[in-house]
């Protein structure tokens, strides 16, 4: 398993930001799980096949959010689709590249393959509703990953695999509150407008100060861009001067990138932390480590996909979820406990 997860990392680490190749609905290709990896990384497309042994003759549909988006969705795809041969299934997986009507005409391909069961991780999550609702329509268990769907889908959907969005960011921001004190002055630079992950880290973040005097002085989405995160974050600089500010709490780790090279720049280091929602690169716990994010809670892409994999084949095989929420685990990482978190553990 570790080596496994090992190879995948280094591999995805190379292709982080490298976008994999896209086409449109109804100009799918495959490639087949008896490929070499060296086949297999020069044919890379969005639908990527297995074969059917260890599990039977099942066949997986997935449609992610924005597989070359940041490398936590790289990490994502690419375990996806290494899991899936490991697992002996058929896997179909499109990449819609962020846009909610390419996902709509994406998983009505898939229902069109006669999938068994599709896992959709929502771009938009009201978008989403209306996929739900043609999968479940067409007879196919229908499940989420990663991302929520907006609360009146879910009657659509068999259940939903994933990290606690408003449990992380909560927990970050009570270290925030406990390394810091009760009452200082933040800001917050959000995730992308309508996307329930960062809906929920927000809603996370505001419980994680509630009862305290923490004050939050102004929010803006970075749209989960580094570079826009970082020209929130000198502007924030800007417009609040020493002593005037505390904390910058942001989305994700993506974020918290841009928000330190902000930071940095300003010569703010000594009097504005940063913290992080949630983080889902490994490399992160460097800027822990030393100190250029405060605090933040570590989502491992690598468990994610392979949890959310797992639901799938038991939807295909006609099995229920124990439950609808099945969140996967989070750890706190600090400067005093990251080196306590090697890649087994998160």
């Amino acid at each position: 398993m570790k080596k496994r997860i090992l190879a995948i990392l280094t591999a995805a680490a190379a292709a982080a930001m490298v976008l994999t190749g896209c086409v449109g609905s109804g100009q799918e290709t495959a490639v087949s799980a008896d490929k070499t990896e060296k086949e297999d990384a020069a044919e890379k497309s969005d639908i990527k096949e297995g074969t059917a042994s260890e599990e039977g003759s099942v066949k997986i549909g997935m449609v992610v959010n924005y597989a070359g988006q940041d490398p936590y969705q790289t990490s994502y795809y690419d375990t996806m689709v290494a899991y899936a041969k490991e697992k002996g299934v058929e896997l179909q997986i499109l990449d819609p590249k962020g846009d909610s009507t390419t996902q709509a005409n994406q998983v009505q391909d898939l229902i069109n393959m006669k999938c068994d069961s599709i896992i959709i991780w929502p771009v938009n999550s009201e978008a989403a509703v209306a996929s739900a609702r043609a999968v479940q329509k067409a007879g196919i268990p229908c499940m989420t990953a990663n991302t929520r769907i907006a609360e009146d889908g879910e009657e659509f959907i068999e259940c939903h695999v994933g990290p606690s969005c408003v449990e992380e960011s909560q927990l970050t921001a009570e270290e925030m509150v406990r390394q810091l004190g009760e009452d200082i002055r933040i800001v917050e630079i959000a995730g992308p407008a309508g996307y329930s992950s960062a809906m929920e880290r927000t809603e996370g973040m505001k419980l994680g100060i509630e009862g305290t005097n923490v004050e939050l002085l102004d929010s803006q989405t970075g749209e989960g861009n580094r570079e826009k995160c970082q020209q929130i974050a000198e502007n924030y600089l800007v417009k609040y001067a020493p002593g005037e500010l505390d904390a910058i709490f942001v989305y994700d780790d993506n974020g918290a990138y841009g928000a330190w090279n902000a930071v940095e720049a300003a010569g703010r280091q000594g009097d504005v932390k940063i913290y992080a929602g949630a983080s889902g690169s490994y490399g992160t716990l460097e800027y822990v480590r030393d100190g250029k994010i405060a605090a933040t809670v570590m989502q491992s892409p690598y468990y994610d996909a392979e949890t959310a994999l797992d639901m799938a084949i038991r939807l295909a095989k006609g099995e229920k979820p124990e439950s609808f929420d099945n969140n996967i685990e989070t750890p706190l990482a600090t400067r005093e406990n990251a080196d306590t978190l090697d890649m087994e553990e998160w």
